[in-house]
């Protein structure tokens, strides 16, 4: 089971790794169910297995998103005056998502996680583009951006991307530009929200290899991994049209989460 265990943390990276760069969103939306069912065979405790994967994933997603946003930096596709004017409203609601989760059942935070990237696929999907000019946020609006993306990022465990890709689309964002500051953004995220799971799950879980609620093999194989991944993913992010990204994105989404629902 350890060797099984060990190639499965493995595809998940390039998985989660080439989807972090492909579609801008972390990679926290593949790993997280990933690493539930990986967990489940493994044996954790079912109360915090949840919360294991959540933060397992969060940690793992700071070296995926690491390498997609030095990508897309290098081709001009990271917004950073957005990213900074977010930066506030982000590390308060980590905290606070964080914070939230720990006192919800694991079952419930898999409840919510489906329906919540459901939602976001739907959306993504079917929202026609506006032809009419959209005013865009200043910054006050965006921190308060921020701190909702960051809350329901650090609740959920999939690093922002997956929030703020449809965010940028329905404010007239080119996709690439879209995903690319979403990659720089869940680089923020996933390291704040990641420190935060750490500490509150300190004392929680008595597995072997762990530290609050990060599972260190799979942090380190999943991450480790995804470095390599992600540029793949941007290379394919720049080489496909629009439409293309937002397909795969929302169906992506959808499918995963239904299988989080019933699962």
């Amino acid at each position: 089971m350890v060797i099984v265990a060990i190639f499965a943390y493995l595809l998940v990276g390039i998985i989660a790794g080439i989807g972090a760069g492909l579609l801008g969103m972390s990679g926290g939306v593949l790993a997280v169910p990933a690493l539930v069912l990986i967990f489940t065979l493994l044996g954790f405790p079912q109360p915090h297995l949840m919360h294991m994967a959540i933060g397992t994933s969060l940690a793992s997603m700071i070296l995926t998103t690491l390498s997609a946003t030095v990508a897309h930096h290098r081709r001009g596709g990271v917004m950073w005056d957005i990213i900074w004017s977010m930066m506030p409203g982000v590390i308060l609601g980590c905290l606070l998502g964080a914070f939230i989760a720990h006192f919800l059942s694991s079952v419930i935070l898999e409840i919510i996680f489906g329906f919540f990237i459901c939602f976001l696929g739907a959306y993504v999907l079917f929202h026609k583009k506006k032809k009419e000019e959209v005013k865009r946020p200043d910054r006050t609006l965006y921190t308060w951006i921020g701190l909702g993306i960051g809350s329901l990022s650090s609740l959920l465990g999939i690093g922002g991307g997956t929030f703020m890709v449809p965010l940028f689309i329905a404010y007239q964002y080119p996709s690439k530009k879209a995903v690319g500051t979403s990659a720089g953004m869940s680089l923020f995220i996933t390291t704040f929200a990641a420190l935060a799971y750490l500490y509150l799950g300190l004392g929680e879980i008595k597995i072997p290899y762990t530290i609050g609620f990060i599972y260190l093999p799979a942090f380190a194989l999943i991450g480790i991994t995804t470095i390599f991944a992600a540029p793949i993913g941007v290379k394919l992010a720049h080489r496909m049209r629009g439409r293309v990204l937002r397909r795969i994105f929302a169906v992506t989404l959808i499918v995963i989460g239904v299988l989080m629902i019933f699962r």
